[in-house]
This record gives structure tokens, sequence and C-alpha cells, in this order.
């Protein structure tokens, strides 16, 4: 991570070089020639610089000695000196302002995507899972290491309070699907819900809890959903205890890329092939193979519907599906607009 006194350094070094360089050369030329400080100043100019100007006054013996050995030394440090201060200037801001400028053309084409609001240890797991899943999504950090971390892995950022609404709204949320709110302070992550839903009251907003009583208010904020990683970390350790088989199936179901058993859940589009037709119809039809578990109105925040083969597939609604790898494709296909 690049800190204010990489920076100073980088750029400090070579302009103290620079001074060093000048005093030497100038007080050389002062003791040893007896010149005045500006035609001191003038020698060490034209001689680091090699601009081939004449000397001011003939050089003595000692003088030309101290000349030459002021070139080999001085026109190298000065080259190093040019170079380095180039490359800062080049890469720090006319690079830095061409990929500031690439990113904001970038975030200004997303939709549907999802904004995570705090790159800490919980969103760095969500931006790995996103990933994973070839999902398009946003961070919004205005700390220096997660913006480092995004640069890393080429993942499109803001710096930014994500609890400004002018930040929000340069992260396309007008567009977005979702959003993250997983900051480490409860107060921020109800402040960034509130927000979020008053921009976009339609957008899924998940936040994150720290305390127990944070999860009403976060929900009377209009989360869609609240998690408290304590509250969540337990449920895991007991399940893993008492049915640790099943639980390992479904951490392979949803975390492997090459299982052969795909669970997943999908929306159903306005002219999609299954809008309007039965679970039995479909099936036929289309010849599905994947299983329907659960059939989902919009809306609801119900997690399961046990459906029938006469259950009517219209559009808005989520349907949870087991299957293959290709079963869960067709069905996905099936499911957008034709």
């Amino acid at each position: 991570m690049k800190t204010n006194f990489q920076y100073l350094r980088r750029i400090g070094v070579p302009i103290g070089i620079l001074v060093i360089l000048y005093f030497l050369g100038s007080l050389g030329y002062m003791v040893i020639e007896d010149m005045a400080l500006l035609d001191a100043l003038f020698m060490t100019t034209i001689t680091i610089t090699t601009v081939g100007y004449g000397v001011i006054k003939e050089l003595s013996t000692s003088g030309i000695i101290f000349t030459i050995i002021f070139i080999i030394i001085g026109t190298g440090l000065a080259a190093y000196i040019l170079i380095n201060i180039a490359d800062f200037i080049l890469s720090e801001f006319l690079l830095g302002r061409m990929e500031a400028r690439r990113i904001t053309k970038m975030i200004a084409k997303q939709k549907k995507h999802y904004i995570i609001c705090g790159l800490g240890r919980v969103g760095l797991e969500i931006a790995n899972e996103l990933e994973n899943n070839k999902v398009d999504f946003i961070v919004v950090d205005n700390a220096e290491e997660p913006i480092e971390i995004c640069k890393q892995n080429n993942w499109l950022y803001i710096k930014g309070n994500a609890s400004n609404d002018e930040v929000l709204l340069d992260a396309g949320i007008k567009e977005a699907k979702g959003l993250f709110a997983a900051l480490d302070t409860d107060s921020e992550n109800v402040y960034i819900t509130l927000s979020a839903k008053s921009l976009n009251p339609y957008i899924f907003v998940v936040s994150r809890a720290t305390a127990q009583e944070t999860i009403s208010k976060l929900e009377k904020a209009g989360a869609d959903r609240v998690l408290s990683p304590q509250v969540i970390g337990g449920r895991r350790m007991a399940a893993m205890a008492l049915q640790p088989l099943v639980t390992d199936f479904l951490d392979t179901i949803m975390a492997s890329g090459e299982i052969e058993v795909r669970l997943l859940e999908i929306e159903i589009e306005e002219g999609s092939k299954l809008d309007g037709k039965t679970i039995n119809e479909a099936s036929k039809q289309y010849n599905l193979g994947a299983l329907i578990i659960s059939v989902i109105e919009a809306g609801e925040k119900t997690t399961y519907n046990k459906p029938t083969a006469d259950t009517t597939l219209t559009t808005g609604q989520n349907i949870i599906a087991i299957g293959t790898k290709e079963q869960i494709q067709n069905l996905s296909d099936l499911a957008v607009k034709d």
C-alpha cells in the first residue's frame, strides 16, 4: 500500500540529491576558483546539464580536475533525478488520471450490478464470492488499503464515503440490483441502508449487524436481509456438529465449481417461455430435468413455498431449483425473456 510517506520519499529523495549536488558544486567553485555565489551556481548548472556554454573564467588546474570529477558524478546523478521525477509525474498523475477516467466510464455502463460498501473482512469475502460467480460489482470504500486491493484484483471501485448520496449515485445505485452494507460500524450500515433505499426503493439490501439489537433497526431502515456474523457463525458451528454430512453437502454444492449438482435461484422474466405455464406443462414441453423445490412470489421474503405440478409460473417469481449444470442452465435460459 502506498502511503503519503512513500510518495514523499519517492519525490523527496531525488530533489534532496539535487539540492546536495548544487550545494557541493557551488561550494567547490567558490572555494577552488573564488567565484561569487551566482557564478558558482551558473557553473554548477552548465556542468551537470552539459549544455555546452563557455566557462565564466579560465579555470585553474584544480578547477579543471574538480569539473571533470563533477561532470562524471553530476551528470549521472542529474539523469537519475530527472528520470525519477518524470516517472513519478507520469505514473502518479497522468496515468492515474487516465485510469480514473477509465474506471468512471466502466462504472457508468454498469446495470443490474451489486455495490459493496466497505471492503473489510466481510466485504472482501463478498467480493471474492461475486467474482467467483462472475457477477458485476463495485466497491465503495474511503481507505487506502481496500482501494489498493481493488486495483490489484482489477475490481471497479469508488473511493469515498458510502453514506454519501453522491457517492452512491456515482456507483450507479439507480441501476444496481443489490447493495451490501458491510462496514464494521452498525450505525454506518443503518445510515447506508436508509440512503440506499431512499435513492432506489427497489434495490435489494443485505446489511451486516454486529450487535443483536441493531438487527431490528436495520430491518426498519429497509434492509431486505440482515446478517450477524456472530449469529451465523454460531448456527454454522452447531449445524456442523449436529448434521455434518448435510452441511458438507450444501457447502460443496454452493462452493464447488466442479461438482455435477447445482442449487440455484432463478427469476422468471416477463415474456419468458416459462411465464404462464404450470410446472407440469413446462416439464413436459421443455424437458426441464431440474427439480423446482420452491417458488417465491415477487416481494415475498418467504424462503420456502412447496410447489406442486399445477403451480403456475409467472413473471417476477423466484424459483429455487436443484439439478445438474446442464439442467440448471436450461432452466435459466427458459426463465429469461425470449
